[in-house]
């Protein structure tokens, strides 16, 4: 392990050497750090990450997590999930340590999810998400607490038929993620979502599209 200072920009670097999963050995460096003890919980961090320690961070554990599950899911599966987790996990517990978390913790993040009044399905399609990290965890690190399940899973898996539901803005960014940007798809969702006509009016105007030159290569 190796932190020093830069003299001429006040800033500090930090370099360490770390086993893969394969034991083998891997040069990591990185600069700009303002202070040194942010040097060092950089090397601190790392360390525990490339030994999965569940002392680590939920935010640096969700790497581990992807790098895991980078064969088994699809990549529109992980830029979905990424989407989720960065944006609604990572804010609010990112700087706990994986073993520190406790189900209280869990309630709080929920009771926050809700005061964001998202609908039901996606509370739960956010619950999933925490629940995955943990349980990977759990089965694969030794995690030995799993705080998700000691906590009754907020959000329900199906809408109520009955009721009218409309996206939030985050809910459709997230949906719409999950299309290559320029298809014939992504824009048809872009058409719907933003002006609000029906999907027959929407493929009328992109059939009109198609007889013009158009910006959206996917269009065919």
């Amino acid at each position: 392990m190796a932190v020093s200072k830069d003299t001429e920009k006040g800033t500090w670097t930090s370099q360490i050497w770390v086993e893969d999963w394969q034991g083998k050995k891997k040069h990591k460096k990185k600069r700009g750090f303002a202070s040194k003890k942010e040097a060092l919980e950089w090397e601190r961090n790392t360390l525990l990450a490339s030994k999965t320690d569940m002392n680590m961070k939920l935010a640096d554990f969700v790497e581990v997590y992807f790098r895991d599950k980078n064969g088994e899911l699809k990549q529109r599966t992980i830029r979905n999930k990424r989407y989720m987790i960065e944006h609604h996990i990572i804010p609010l517990l990112g700087n706990k340590a994986m073993d520190n978390i406790t189900p209280a913790d869990i309630i709080q993040w929920q009771n926050e999810i809700r005061s964001k009044g998202f609908k039901e399905t996606y509370q739960r399609m956010l619950q999933n998400q925490m629940t995955a990290l943990f349980t990977h965890a759990a089965k694969i690190y030794n995690l030995k607490d799993n705080p998700c399940t000691k906590v009754k899973r907020m959000g329900r898996a199906d809408a109520d038929k009955k009721q009218l539901q409309f996206w939030t803005l985050d809910e459709f960014n997230c949906f719409i993620e999950t299309f290559d940007l320029g298809s014939k798809y992504h824009v048809l969702f872009d058409l719907l979502f933003y002006s609000g006509c029906r999907i027959g009016d929407a493929y009328g105007k992109i059939r009109l599209k198609l007889d013009k030159p158009s910006k959206y290569k996917g269009l065919s």
